[in-house]
Parts: structure tokens; C-alpha cells; sequence
């Protein structure tokens, strides 16, 4: 009779966990889809044209020149519109949890790792910093961008910078 009870409670506490090769693939399928949102954004903020509709603007246009589609022309209207020419900081930030993940699919568990809300604070510091200074500096940057350079974080911040503390 103990042996049986034994076994029921070893059968109860093992059936809830998922086993080593499914945990992984769904590991691996998480920074899969994680690489292919960056290379969409790529896309979406390198085909980038002032004549597809977007967030900032509405246009009619029969024609699409982003090569992502209606849905990348609002993306990257609105993260350069946001951020400017900044915006490109999230495909790398994405494409380092992809190499972060990928590595450590194939190396030991005691890896010396930080804080993830360190790693994102630290990124919303340069991603920031990063508009402010292209809103002060960019000025005469002859690229296409739904607004100034900087987009509207750095032109708010940067104009702030600038009267409190001069351009140089």
C-alpha cells in the first residue's frame, strides 16, 4: 500500500513539467520569432517613403513603396517619427536578445547574467541620449524622416538642452 502512494505522488509531481526537448524548441521558436520581427522592422524603416500612408500623414496613394506593406509604412513612420533616425536602436536591441538567446541555448545555465530591467533602463538612456543628439546635430541631414531629425523625443529634449545649456 506505501508503494503505491509513492508512486502516485511521483507520477503527480514529474506530469506538470515539460520535458528538455519541447522546452527548448519553444526556446528556440521564441528567438526565431524575435528575428523575424527585427528583420520586418529592418525592412519596414529601410523602405521607408514619405508618399505611403502612415501615421503622421494621411496619403492616397494606389501605389506601396515600403517593402513591408501598409503595416511596415505605419511602423516606421511612427518609430521615426518618434525617435528619428534612432529608431534603427531597436533592431539592434532585438538582434542582441537574439544572439543573447541563441548562445545561450548552447552553453551551461551559470552564465553571469544582468538584470534584464538594467539592460532596458541602460537602452532607454541611449535611445534617448541618441534622439537629443541627433536633434541637436543632425540638423542638416538630407534624409527622409516624417519629421526633424531626433523625431519628437529629441526635438523636445533637445530643444530643452540647447536653452538651458547652448549648443555647444
Amino acid at each position: 500500500m506505501a508503494r503505491m502512494v509513492r508512486a502516485k505522488s511521483v507520477v503527480r509531481s514529474n506530469s506538470g513539467a515539460l520535458p528538455d526537448k519541447i522546452g527548448g524548441l519553444l526556446q528556440e521558436s521564441r528567438w526565431l520569432g524575435l528575428g523575424a520581427l527585427m528583420l520586418f522592422m529592418g525592412m519596414a524603416l529601410w523602405g521607408f517613403h514619405k508618399d505611403d500612408p502612415g501615421w503622421s500623414h494621411a496619403v492616397v496613394s494606389p501605389t506601396l513603396l515600403n517593402p513591408a506593406g501598409k503595416a511596415g509604412a505605419w511602423l516606421a513612420d511612427l518609430l521615426l517619427y518618434i525617435f528619428g533616425v534612432s529608431a534603427w536602436w531597436w533592431i539592434v536591441l532585438m538582434a542582441l536578445f537574439v544572439w543573447r538567446g541563441a548562445r545561450r541555448l548552447h552553453l551551461p545555465e551559470n552564465l553571469e547574467q544582468r538584470p534584464l530591467f538594467l539592460a532596458l533602463g541602460g537602452f532607454t538612456l541611449l535611445l534617448v541620449a541618441s534622439s537629443a543628439l541627433e536633434a541637436l546635430r543632425f540638423y542638416t541631414l538630407h534624409t527622409e524622416l516624417p519629421l526633424a531629425p531626433g523625431g519628437l523625443i529629441g526635438m523636445e529634449l533637445g530643444g530643452g538642452l540647447a536653452r538651458q545649456l547652448g549648443y555647444t
